[in-house]
């Protein structure tokens, strides 16, 4: 396609005005990768994604959230292992290996010279068009972010935060178990419970179900002391409420709690339980201390289960991508 004079002038001060771009939100960026662009940057203005790109316009790509907590990545071949598994239910190939995409992980951390902070790892079907057709794309393409984390405060896992019921319907089964690049109803969850003054909302399904948050897992310890999460039959199977599954056995073999289980929970379930926390990426396990205003008490097991998941984080080189 040729150009006018005109034409390439719009252009080079087009590029000249996203240089000198300046946002208060990018300070809490530390640098990214694209592979259309073909390498790593530092510039927020380089944040770029093709707009006939399948993963915008369609919501078509799968995505992970990896958290960096002293120098390395936290459980990051778990999430690449569930990235491929999302991508293959939606019928895509990564584009890379995961051993490939893991470097590309390391390199950028290893680049922005950070400790603490977190990924944000996007695999789109690519640009090529703007049909629903994925024969159209021209390949699949990788993006990542890397930004500062702002995890709960101190207080908020001491004192728990405060959840309610979602109005936005739960994520067919199906859906709810690929993370992909459509979370339309997640962000309304989201905007509910901001517009409601609560800290999450949870969805539950068309059978009175519990199912999640918007992007936290949930578990409860149950008067009776079983600690259950919701079924990963309709959930997403989070990385990190499976390995404070696997920790909170040893308080099983400690006769700190009486079993370990994934069930169907009901609201009354949540009213009713000895603790309630939200399990995630970003949170660890984090307490609620009041539910639909009924109050929950915040008490041991939680808070026993987040500083063993933070040992875990800190000192278990399984768990620790060091870069």
């Amino acid at each position: 396609m040729s150009h006018t004079a005109n034409e390439w002038n719009d252009i080079r001060q087009a590029l000249v005005r996203l240089e000198r771009s300046r946002f208060p939100h990018w300070e809490n960026y530390y640098g990214f990768y694209s592979s259309w662009l073909g390498g790593y940057f530092r510039e927020p203005w380089a944040m770029l994604v093709p707009m006939d790109d399948h993963g915008f316009h369609r919501g078509d790509g799968v995505f992970e959230a990896v958290r960096i907590y002293a120098g390395a990545y936290f459980d990051l071949d778990a999430h690449l292992a569930r990235l491929e598994r999302s991508a293959a239910a939606i019928s895509m190939a990564l584009p890379q290996s995961q051993s490939e995409i893991k470097h590309i992980c390391l390199e950028l951390a290893r680049r922005c010279g950070v400790s603490e902070g977190l990924l944000r790892l996007y695999v789109s079907r690519g640009p090529g068009g703007f049909s629903t057709n994925p024969a159209e794309v021209t390949g699949q393409q990788i993006y990542m972010a890397l930004t500062k984390l702002r995890p709960p405060t101190p207080d908020q896992y001491k004192m728990g935060v405060i959840a309610g019921v979602s109005e936005v319907a739960a994520k067919p089964p199906d859906w709810a178990r690929v993370k992909s690049l459509n979370y339309l109803q997640n962000v309304l969850m989201k905007h509910e419970a901001v517009q409601a003054g609560l800290d999450f909302t949870v969805s539950v399904d068309a059978s009175g179900r519990v199912c999640e948050g918007s992007t936290e897992n949930l578990l409860l310890v149950s008067h009776d002391g079983r600690l259950q999460v919701p079924r990963f039959d309709y959930t997403l199977r989070g990385t990190t409420v499976s390995l404070v599954m696997q920790l909170a056995e040893e308080l099983v073999a400690s006769n700190q709690l009486k079993s370990v289980e994934t069930s169907d929970l009901a609201i009354e379930d949540l009213k009713q339980a000895r603790e309630v926390a939200f399990v995630g990426t970003t949170l660890g396990v984090l307490p609620v201390r009041q539910f639909n205003a009924q109050a929950i008490a915040v008490g041991p097991i939680c808070a026993l289960l987040h500083d063993k998941l933070s040992q875990q984080m800190r000192d278990n080189p399984k768990y620790r991508s060091v870069f």
